[in-house]
């Protein structure tokens, strides 16, 4: 699975729905970056974690600062990743969208690396994986690159996402998240799959959604929305 550039993977409009799905504390159970900067990092990452939340900086800003902080060996991230567990039905949800033909994307504000080991761990493959991109400098130090910013982002993120549901030819888009990196796609999309802080932003703002807890429930969910549309065409055709 590669980080690779949109106009590369952002080709297939065929359905009517495209699912834009988050990663961390949406497939994974908890944060990727937070959860390698507790154990590598050094500690004024949190300092740099305090001033995003009160929204000082941008999220670009905050993991440029925070990824060169770690200190870990390749094998040391890798063992740690591999300790990362995801909700469990998220490859049987993966499967249903295939065989539905229903696009299904990874798109995240986390690291690329990460992602990627993760799903492969759960046999998860064939997934497009749009995030900031991590790559190794030394022995224990790293660095991230954006390839999917925007300048003109509102959140100043590293992946925005709103960059990439533009770029989305679809009917209709569907994002899935929990949290802040999904509050402005949130206001573009036709529905929402939220939960944790998500889920209030869309409660606040009027978005039209439906809380979920896990993946379980999202598939029927969809399902009851592609027959809400089905039914709402069939009307607008009968004379």
């Amino acid at each position: 699975m590669e980080n690779q550039g949109l106009s590369g993977i952002l080709t297939c409009a065929d359905s009517r729905w495209i699912i834009v799905c988050d990663f961390d504390g949406t497939i994974s159970h908890e944060d990727v970056t937070d959860t390698l900067m507790e154990k590598f990092g050094h500690p004024d990452w949190q300092l740099l974690e305090s001033r995003w939340k009160k929204a000082e900086i941008g999220s670009r800003e905050c993991l440029s600062g925070q990824i060169s902080l770690l200190d870990v060996s390749r094998q040391q991230m890798d063992t740690c990743l591999d300790q990362i567990s995801i909700d469990p039905a998220f490859s049987h949800f993966v499967r249903w969208a295939q065989e539905e033909a229903i696009p299904l994307y990874v798109v995240s504000d986390g690291l690329d690396y990460a992602i990627e080991r993760i799903l492969g761990n759960n046999s998860i493959t064939g997934l497009p994986v749009i995030a900031n991109h991590l790559e190794q400098i030394s022995e224990r130090r790293w660095r991230i690159t954006f390839p999917h910013f925007d300048p003109k982002c509102q959140y100043a993120s590293g992946t925005c996402k709103c960059q990439v549901a533009r770029t989305l030819n679809a009917h209709a888009f569907l994002v899935i998240g929990d949290g802040r990196s999904d509050f402005c796609v949130a206001s573009q999309a036709d529905h929402v799959l939220a939960k944790k802080s998500l889920l209030i932003e869309c409660q606040k703002a009027g978005i039209a959604h439906t809380p979920f807890t896990r993946f379980s429930e999202a598939r029927a969910c969809i399902e009851n929305l592609k027959m809400q549309e089905r039914l709402l065409i069939s009307s607008q055709e009968t004379p």
